[in-house]
């Protein structure tokens, strides 16, 4: 098992990685940014890399010792590229958008004036702690549910060796209540997958967001429908549950919708998600 660990990266994924192992008081973590490589011990267990995949190669290159075992958290890459740096290699793969300081994030426009208004509310009302990361500051592990920081966030073991997998996959157990065995192949299906679910699908959430803002609606005014379209999506072939005008053919609504959207990208994605939606019902 391994005890001795070092999170290399203090992004959102390393200070999640880190924070939920601080948990487990049988862990001796360390988390090591990756503009200090000097700084990283030579005496660890397993190394966890958590960084942007396009920096990988650079940062990699700065380790002047032979890691015992390395893994990294992307959903894209290959094991492999750890490979010339470790004895043995793999996968830890978080399947979770994870955000800090989600909450605290202001719109554009807000400027200093909401962070000044903000200081002095605090300072009258005696609030001068500093805002620390805590569960629902990540997005996706909201507080309540299950242990800290590990609530339902599924992790996926990968490694071409044998041993070191089984060895990952216990390790993994140990902490976190979803684990499983996937390979490069499904991890990076799932990566996209993940694209098309998750980030383009906040992006549609964010257009929504905008045309309830131009109209003066209330954003909660929504949440019963997301919710219930999720539920929905849980349960069925997403296929089988899908409305809208574009499943009905009723094309006088959606040129109204084409006709009030003043931007030409939003009026050309319409169409585009409208025929696919059109296509796969009727397949």
């Amino acid at each position: 098992m391994f005890t001795k660990i070092a999170i290399i990266g203090t992004g959102n994924i390393g200070t999640w990685l880190f924070k939920t192992l601080q948990t487990k008081g049988n862990l001796s973590v360390v988390s090591v940014s990756s503009r200090n490589m000097e700084t990283l011990p030579t005496n660890l267990d397993l190394y966890i890399f958590a960084l942007k995949d396009d920096v990988y190669e650079t940062v990699l290159q700065q380790i002047p010792f032979q890691m015992p075992h390395a893994v990294h958290t992307s959903g894209s890459l290959s094991q492999q590229i750890l490979a010339p740096f470790a004895e043995k290699v793999g996968v830890v793969y978080p399947y979770q958008t994870i955000t800090r300081e989600a909450e605290g994030r202001k719109e554009k426009g807000e400027g200093r004036k909401g962070e000044k208004e903000k200081e002095e509310k605090e300072k009258g009302e005696g609030k001068k702690e500093a805002v620390e990361i805590s569960p629902s500051n990540f997005e996706g592990v909201p507080e309540g549910r299950g242990s800290l920081y590990i609530c339902d966030v599924p992790i996926c073991i990968e490694s071409s060796d044998a041993d070191f997998e089984a060895s990952l996959f216990q390790w993994a157990n140990s902490i976190f209540p979803i684990v499983y065995k996937i390979n490069e192949k499904q991890r990076f299906a799932m990566h996209l997958a993940a694209v098309f679910a998750n980030n383009f699908t906040n992006a549609m959430y964010d257009i929504a967001y905008q045309i309830f803002k131009e109209n003066n609606l209330d954003w909660s005014l929504i949440f019963p429908l997301l919710e219930n379209t999720l539920e929905k999506a849980k349960h069925n072939n997403p296929r089988l549950v899908q409305t809208g005008p574009a499943v009905r053919c009723d094309s006088s609504i959606m040129k109204k919708h084409c006709e009030a959207l003043k931007d030409e990208n939003l009026k050309s994605l319409y169409g585009i998600v409208s025929k696919i939606i059109l296509k796969n019902t009727k397949s």
